[in-house]
């Protein structure tokens, strides 16, 4: 596969479906072609393809390249292009495309040895789609940053007001919390609101699996 090759199919998929086809899906030629080059050319072709499109019409097109791009680190994780697509939160506004950005961390096995802060700033964003996935991405850094992070909404005393950033705060501290934050967790163990309940119990549970402790009895 040539630059120009992989150029043209992230170009189609932009495309609507309508136009594309489905049996020519740029989708499925995109995964079928990519196993003639290595990975890594493929995450570097990708890098050149979004530093090129910098234009309003181009940000479909970069919000494509930003989901394929999550997809390969799904397959190869390299800790210098989970950086990159993190630093990429920093040059994009479009709630779209930092949640697209962000979906793709959240779903890595981990995303270790990176620097957060872009992520931190998306977990304070004003949109709660930018927010939510922010905090859930979170989850897979252990770093103090990430933990720092995580804890300010599972403080939060307002369940109802803030009930969707509690419940994914707590599955991410499940994941990266230490064992003094189940101390931190309990506060959730009796709410009326059963997600936010379930999460703290799952997030201590998850604390103490982790750490070899026992886990939580019934409450």
């Amino acid at each position: 596969m040539t630059k120009d090759e992989l150029h043209n199919l992230l170009d189609e998929l932009s495309l609507p479906d309508s136009i594309i086809g489905r049996l020519d899906a740029p989708k499925w030629c995109f995964w079928k072609k990519k196993n003639q080059i290595r990975e890594n050319e493929v995450f570097l072709l990708l890098r050149e393809y979004i530093e090129q499109r910098t234009k309003q019409a181009d940000t479909n097109a970069r919000e494509n390249a930003y989901s394929v791009f999550a997809k390969l680190l799904l397959r190869t994780y390299e800790p210098e292009h989970c950086q990159y697509l993190v630093d990429r939160l920093k040059a994009e506004t479009n709630k779209y495309v930092l949640h697209t950005i962000l979906c793709g961390i959240s779903r890595l096995q981990s995303a270790e040895g990176i620097d957060v802060s872009a992520i931190v700033e998306c977990s304070k964003h004003n949109e709660w789609m930018v927010r939510h996935t922010a905090i859930m991405a979170l989850g897979k850094s252990d770093t103090d940053a990430s933990r720092e992070a995580v804890r300010y909404w599972v403080e939060q005393k307002d369940e109802k007001q803030h009930k969707f950033e509690i419940i994914f705060a707590n599955a991410s501290l499940g994941y990266i919390g230490e064992p003094s934050d189940t101390t931190l967790l309990e506060q959730h163990i009796h709410s009326r609101i059963p997600d936010v309940k379930d999460s703290a119990i799952y997030a201590i549970n998850n604390i103490n699996q982790r750490f070899g402790m026992n886990p939580l009895t019934s409450k």
